[in-house]
């Protein structure tokens, strides 16, 4: 009677190809499906408050104790994020005995956003137009208020100071250009609910637009107008 026995790998081909496929998941699987780290866990938090995904959470202080991947159990703010990026939250995390740990982690929200860099070296008065600027993206702490929003809050207005090749234009270098110059002639509108008058007359100071300028009428009557557009001046009577 000859005795039965399983073939070895050397002799059975689908043998060596059950232990590989053993090998690669046994690899890919975690060591628990609990386990995970908190900066992880806290960044799937904080991005559940921003309607826009695309931002990076930065640890700058992370507790040496839970580093690695430990079993993170609830997380809540402490500090929701300010102005600047910079939130806490409170992670509790499962010790050794199994009670809960709570742990304070610091972050710092970094949000994607449209930067406009000045193409070419800009002189103070200078006018920014479309040739006079780039597009780049960066992350930037929090909201980056003082950063333009959009093309249109660079082009058309002036540099208020000199502005090299490469430098990121901000709200502060940049002011709405001159719409009235002191002694040009402007069209008038002088409107009420019921009457609206067109003339011209003349600007006696320079102003923006959504300034209040002083414009001496046809007949020479002084005005006091709203600039509402480039030679253009809104008087309500």
């Amino acid at each position: 009677m000859k005795c039965c026995r399983w073939p070895t790998i050397s002799e059975d081909p689908r043998a060596i190809l059950f232990v590989l496929l053993f090998l690669l998941v046994s690899i890919a699987l975690p060591q628990g499906s609990w386990a995970a780290t908190v900066e992880a866990e806290v960044t799937s938090f904080v991005k559940q408050i921003y309607r826009d995904n695309d931002i990076q959470i930065s640890f700058t202080q992370l507790p040496s104790h839970v580093k690695g991947d430990v079993r993170v159990k609830t997380v809540s703010f402490t500090k929701v994020p300010d102005a600047g990026g910079d939130g806490i939250c409170m992670v509790g995390i499962e010790g050794k005995t199994g009670t809960e740990i709570s742990v304070q982690v610091p972050f710092k929200v970094l949000v994607k956003k449209k930067l406009y860099v000045a193409k070419r070296d800009l002189r103070k008065g200078d006018v920014i137009r479309p040739g006079d600027m780039v597009v780049k993206e960066s992350y930037l702490n929090g909201a980056g208020g003082v950063y333009p929003s959009a093309p249109e809050d660079v082009l058309g207005k002036v540099a208020n100071k000199e502005i090299p090749a490469g430098e990121t234009f901000t709200k502060q270098l940049l002011d709405d250009a001159v719409a009235v110059q002191k002694g040009e002639v402007v069209c008038m509108t002088a409107e009420s609910k019921t009457l609206v008058v067109q003339g011209k007359g003349t600007a006696l100071e320079k102003a923006k637009i959504g300034e209040l300028v002083r414009v001496r009428s046809a007949s020479g009557r002084e005005v006091t107008g709203m600039v509402t557009g480039h030679d253009a001046v809104t008087v309500e009577f």
